[in-house]
Parts: C-alpha cells; structure tokens; sequence
C-alpha cells in the first residue's frame, strides 16, 4: 500500500476492525455486484454509449468496474487498488465522461447496495444485529467515499497532469517567443503528447505565432527596404547638400558679380547720358558751322561776282588806255606836222602816251590780278561749297550718332533698371538658396538619423529567429484558429 493511499484508509476509517468489518459487509455485498452493475447500467444506459462506443468497450468497462468493487468491498487496499482507482480516474478524464454522471451513477450505484443490505439483512434481530448493520453500513459508505475520492482525485491528478502537459508546451513556446525564436509551431497531438483537449489552444498559439512571423517578416523586409533606401536617400540628401552649398557660393558670387556690372552698367548709363548731352551739343555746333559755311559760300560768292565786275571795270581801263594811247599818237603826228611850235605838245603827248601805256600795263596787271583772284575765288567757292557739303553730311552723321546715342542711353538706363531688379531677384534666391543649404543639411542630418534607426531596427528584427517563409502552422480549419488566436492575443 502506497503511503497516500494507507493516509486516506486510516482518515476514513477503514483500518483495523472497521477493516474487518468491511470485509464482512463485503462477502455480503459481492455476490450482489451484477446486480448493482445492471442496475447503474440501466440508469446511465444511454449515457455511457456516448463514451464507449460499441459493446465489447462497454463490457469491458464492466468487468473492469466489478473487480475493482470486488476488491475495496474486500478491503484489499493495495498497490492494484491503487493502481486501479487512478486508471478509473484517467479513463474518466481521458473519455471526457462528465463529472456529475459519474458522481450521480455512483451515488445511485452505493444507495441501490445500502437498499439491498438492509431488505437482505433484515432478518438480522436484536441490538446486537442491528449494532452490526449500521457498523456494517457505516463502513460500506465509507468505503465508497473512499474510492469515489481516489478516483476524483485521480480524475483532478490525471486533469491537471494534461493541464501542465500542455502549458508546459504553451510555456516553452513562450519561453520561444521570450527568446525572439518564432521558427517552431507547438506539435499535434498526431506527433507529440500534446493533450488533444486543448488544441484550440494550441492552434491559437500557432496562428498568434505564426501571424507575429509574418508580421517580424514583413517588418524585416520593409526595414531592410527602408534601410537600402535610406542608405540612398543620405547619400544623395550628402550630395546634395554638397551641390547646394556649392550652388549658394557660386549664387552670392554671381549676386556680387552682377551688382558690379549693376554699378558698371550705371557709370555707363551715366557716361551715356553725358555723350548723349555732348553730342547733343556737337549737333548744334555742327548745324551752326553748317549754317556759317552756307553764308560763307554766299559771301565768297558775291566775292566772285566782284571780281567780275573789276575785271569788267579794267576792260574799260584797258579801252580807256588804248583810246589814250592812240589820241596821245595822233596828237605827237600833229605836233611833228606842227613844228616848233607843236613840240611841247609832243611832249605833252609823249607823256600822255607814255602814261597811257603804264596804265595799259596797269590795267593788264590789274586784270590778270583779278583773273588770277577770281579763278582763286571760284576754287575757294568751290572748295567751301564741297566743305558745306562734307559738313552737311557730318552733321547728318552728328545728327544720327545723337538719335543712336540717345537710344542706347535709353537701352543703358533701361538695361541698368533691369539689373537693379536682377541683382535684389538675386539677392532674395541667395537668401533662399542659404536656407535651402541649410534645410537641406537638416534633412542629411534627419535621413542619417533615420538610417541609423532602421539599421537598429533591422538589428533587433534580425535577433527574431523565423520559420522558413511560406510555411504555417500544420493545422486545418484556419480561419477558426484565427479567431481563437485574436481571442488569445486579446
């Protein structure tokens, strides 16, 4: 006898002479435990076919059921009692036969045998014979508490040793998942000792387990495609960065580029109008010398016509001398013919001859004189005519050069306005651009960060270990254990 069991016999009394006594009720009761048996069979019929589903099974229950009877109404409490009672219990637990059938079928199963003690035993006469009796059922009640208790307590050890069976497999899946090992699914009862009772259980681990792999895989692809690309983006947010400070150096040095030919193009326009204003000026000089010329030509035009006039005044000269010079003959012949007397008249002729002559040769010098100025006079008319006409010309040039300076001052003015407008455009974009540089450098600086985050991020997926991609839980009916895992996860 196993110490537990020997602790329960002496608690309910079953020792020494209630042992004996028990023993005695026992010979009485055993012959009746076909009886009995048909009895409890009859009652819980339809019940236990639910559980032993063809009549070998059954029969074998009963065989089963009438020996061990046989035995505790014998008071034989051994090792194969023992045994017994806790192969009752299992048998129950494991055929899922409910407890209140089996309390109730075994409660009306004792009341039928204390009915038959006493109809039986009723012969019994006297306080002797009735002391017996009740000792005799007391103990016969006690015995079947006894082994009631036994096989509950059986029935509860065999539940809770399924129970631990499979939280010990819940627990070490756990402990898995603790681990961030998700590679390996809680077995089938078909290949492990898992109790089939808790398989919703079981699928719901396997479904939560296997949809936190797809979620860890999912997460690690994405993070390892987010890393790739933030690897990428912070090398090209760099580049950037490096092409937009470049960019702003070289904008701040085209802004001051572009303020100096801003200056530039305004001492220019500057200059331009000063040109402008003097060839302006030059125009009205050269319209004024224009106009000079034209009275110079006039003037040396009359000249000219003076000089005709001279030369026609030292024709008449010319005459005059000749109509002198031949009265001054005539006269010296009629001197000649006068004589003496006549002889200062010739000389007076002579003379007269003689200063007709000079004036001849006067008049002769006079007139190639005049020729001479008047052929000067006409190539100086000429001459000034050809420069009146020069600077006519230069002044139509003046004229055009002052229409073309004033529109490029204009252009200068315009073209110095659109570079003021320029330079502060440019100016704003340097501003802009600074900024963007240093957006830019906050963006490098945050993808960096990002990078760094995901790189941790895959780090600490990477520790998940994950069944093979594709594979599930090797259960069926999916969708059911899906919601029993939403069950478990809520």
């Amino acid at each position: 006898m196993t110490q537990n069991l020997a602790v329960a016999v002496t608690q309910f009394g079953l020792n020494g002479k209630d042992g004996e006594t028990l023993a005695r009720a026992g010979a009485k009761v055993i012959p009746w435990l076909d009886e009995v048996l048909d009895y409890f069979y009859d009652y819980a019929q339809e019940d236990a076919a639910r559980f032993f589903h063809t009549e070998g099974l059954l029969e074998h229950a009963r065989n089963q059921q009438k020996k061990h009877w046989a035995k505790l109404l014998s008071g034989t409490f051994d090792d194969g009692f023992a045994a017994a009672t806790k192969t009752i219990g299992e048998v129950h637990f494991r055929i899922e036969l409910p407890f209140d059938l089996y309390l109730a079928g075994y409660s009306r199963a004792t009341s039928y045998i204390q009915t038959l003690f006493l109809k039986r035993s009723s012969r019994i006469l006297g306080p002797i014979g009735k002391a017996e009796m009740a000792r005799q059922l007391s103990v016969l009640t006690r015995a079947f508490t006894l082994d009631m208790n036994l096989v509950i307590e059986a029935y509860f050890n065999a539940q809770q040793e399924e129970q631990a069976r499979a939280f010990r497999y819940l627990r070490d899946g756990m402990g898995r998942m603790g681990r961030k090992d998700l590679s390996e699914d809680i077995p089938s009862p078909e290949h492990s000792d898992f109790p089939v009772r808790y398989e919703d259980m079981r699928l719901g681990f396997n479904a939560l387990q296997s949809d936190m792999g797809e979620v860890m895989r999912s997460i690690k692809n994405a993070t390892e495609d987010l890393d790739l690309t933030a690897a990428e983006v912070n090398s090209g947010a760099d580049d950037l960065a490096h092409r937009t400070e470049t960019q702003a150096a070289t904008l701040e040095q085209t802004t001051q580029s572009v303020e100096q030919i801003t200056k530039s193009v305004q001492s220019s326009s500057s200059a331009t109008q000063e040109t402008d204003a003097m060839m302006s000026q030059t125009h009205q000089k050269a319209k004024t010398g224009q106009d000079v010329m034209q009275e110079t030509v006039e003037k040396m035009r009359e000249i000219a016509e003076s000089s005709a006039q001279i030369s026609q005044i030292t024709g008449v000269i010319d005459d005059i001398a000749f109509q002198t010079n031949l009265l001054a003959l005539n006269a010296g012949v009629e001197a000649a013919r006068a004589g003496d007397a006549g002889r200062g008249f010739a000389v007076v002729a002579s003379e007269v001859r003689g200063l007709a002559q000079r004036a001849a040769e006067s008049a002769a010098e006079i007139s190639e004189l005049i020729k001479a100025s008047s052929d000067l006079v006409e190539n100086g008319v000429e001459m000034v005519d050809q420069a009146g006409r020069v600077l006519g010309d230069i002044v139509n040039k003046v004229e055009a050069v002052a229409g073309l300076t004033s529109q490029v001052a204009n252009s200068s003015l315009e073209q110095s306005e659109g570079l003021s407008g320029i330079a502060s455009s440019l100016s704003q974009l340097d501003n802009v651009t600074q900024q963007n540089a240093a957006m830019v450098e906050q963006t490098a600086a945050a993808v960096g960060s990002m990078q760094r985050d995901t790189t941790s991020m895959a780090q600490l997926i990477g520790e998940f270990a994950l069944s093979p991609e594709g594979e599930g839980y090797d259960a069926e009916g999916e969708n059911d254990c899906r919601e029993v895992a939403n069950q478990v996860a809520a």
